[in-house]
């Protein structure tokens, strides 16, 4: 005789066996959760506003110390991950190493007689422009993110650096812009740079950027026709060196950018 749970368990056995079939009528369908989506590399602008924090050695140290060189970068990434664009930027420093060469306009304690009569000093700094043609690669170290990982960048260009004072020629005629040049040492030459570290592009966040360590290597030489202090011109060249410690932020338009979805069954 049968009882009431032998029922309900033939039952439930009924309503299984004929949903199966009625799955299998409706055509092979698969069930799929979805994992993460997942982005090709893909061709892109990058702007990219950079700071380098830079320490001189050799030539270069001689005549300024530490200083900063805030530029500007437009790159044009392939889908390959290669670089290529320029890079410009404004070298400024606190700690100018020839103050000495102002001595002969100056009083014995070092100050200057403005056209009133008056004692004033003057700061000597350091300012300059570095500008590059840039190229380099991306090296991804994750499938996820492939605009991401070890970044390589080299760049070639021409450096130019001077000593610069900040106060007005009607204070200090025998500073106007024409008098200036021949106190400003000024030093121009080529310049290659070496860059490796490591650049963050996640396109569904905004954060991105890079961060490394930059070698710049030049040969300078001075550029003005007379030094006030030499009386006559300057024979200074050398090799310049600098290592610095560079952090971009990167704005990314990406060119006709894709992406897949990942599945797990």
């Amino acid at each position: 005789m049968q009882t009431k749970q032998d029922t309900r368990y033939y039952f439930l056995t009924i309503v299984f066996v004929f949903t199966c079939v009625f799955s299998q009528a409706q055509g092979d369908t698969t069930v799929f959760k979805k994992l993460h989506k997942q982005f090709d590399p893909n061709n892109a602008v990058m702007f990219v506003p950079n700071y380098n924090a830079q320490f001189p050695f050799g030539h270069v140290a001689q005549r300024f110390g530490f200083d900063n060189l805030v530029g500007f970068e437009i790159l044009y990434k392939t889908n390959k991950n290669w670089l290529f664009g320029g890079n410009g930027g404004f070298i400024y420093g606190s700690n100018s190493k020839q103050n000495y060469v102002f001595s002969n306009i100056a009083t014995s304690t070092g100050q200057f007689i403005t056209q009133y009569n008056d004692l004033t000093s003057i700061r000597p700094q350091e300012q300059g422009f570095n500008i590059q043609f840039t190229f380099g690669k991306i090296i991804p170290l994750s499938e996820k993110v492939p605009d991401a990982g070890i970044l390589f960048m080299t760049g070639v260009g021409v450096v130019a650096d001077k000593i610069a004072v900040s106060i007005k020629a009607s204070e200090l005629p025998q500073l106007s812009a024409q008098y200036r040049k021949g106190y400003d040492r000024m030093n121009v030459g080529p310049v290659i740079s070496q860059f490796v570290g490591y650049n963050y592009m996640a396109r569904s966040k905004f954060l991105a950027g890079y961060i490394g360590v930059q070698a710049d290597v030049s040969y300078t030489q001075n550029v003005r026709p007379y030094d006030f202090y030499a009386m006559g011109k300057l024979n200074d060249k050398g090799v310049d060196l600098f290592l610095g410690l560079k952090v971009g932020f990167i704005i990314a338009k990406y060119l006709h950018a894709s992406e897949k979805e990942i599945f797990y069954y």
